[in-house]
């Protein structure tokens, strides 16, 4: 899944170790390396010792794996038993900020700040994020690409079913400065 862009002036920042992207701290996974020299999850975010930042991405897992470099940035060593937790715990992740998105959709589409279809998204005159349903067409991708645009994990009928709509809804947008698109800012687009 594809995530928000920060906008949160009060998290900190931090770079995955594999792919080097910004992130609120709060959307990465910290590593740390134990007393015994292993590595372990710091669910926490709080233990003490050296520590990395990993991206809760399968691909980013999966090259750290391949490439040792997250173990070797902390000097620690690592099993099977930890890729596979490590993997559980950043599908985890990933199921919590759907979560949080669908009722970020919901509510904002009760408030009357979502924006939904093309027109009402066009005539917006503040900067919008743009989402779009996983089989949206063609002429509504590229319409999206002009914004700060998210490809949702969501066809078109979850999408409609989250926001409470009839019809087959493709794109919604939300207001960027509107504390809905501004309360769910866990990762950076890239």
């Amino acid at each position: 899944m594809t995530y928000l862009k920060s906008q949160s002036k009060r998290s900190p920042q931090r770079s995955c170790s594999i792919c080097r992207v910004k992130y609120d701290k709060d959307a990465l996974i910290r590593i740390v390396r134990s007393p015994d020299g292993h590595a372990v999850i710091d669910k926490s975010k709080k233990l003490p010792g050296r520590g990395t930042y990993i991206c809760p991405d399968a691909e980013c897992i999966e090259k750290a794996r391949k490439s040792g470099r997250l173990a070797h940035s902390i000097g620690a060593m690592t099993d099977a038993e930890f890729w596979d937790e490590l993997t559980e715990y950043a599908g985890n992740m990933g199921m919590v900020m759907g979560l949080k998105l669908r009722s970020i959709l919901g509510l904002s589409r009760k408030s009357g700040t979502l924006l939904i279809g093309m027109d009402n998204i066009e005539r917006e005159k503040r900067k919008v994020l743009v989402m779009t349903a996983s089989d949206c067409s063609e002429n509504v991708r590229e319409f999206a690409e002009r914004y700060e645009h998210i490809a949702l994990d969501m066809n078109i009928s979850e999408l409609s079913e989250v926001i409470g709509s009839r019809g087959g809804v493709q794109i919604v947008g939300l207001p960027l400065s509107s504390g809905f698109a501004i309360s769910f800012n866990p990762r950076p687009l890239t």
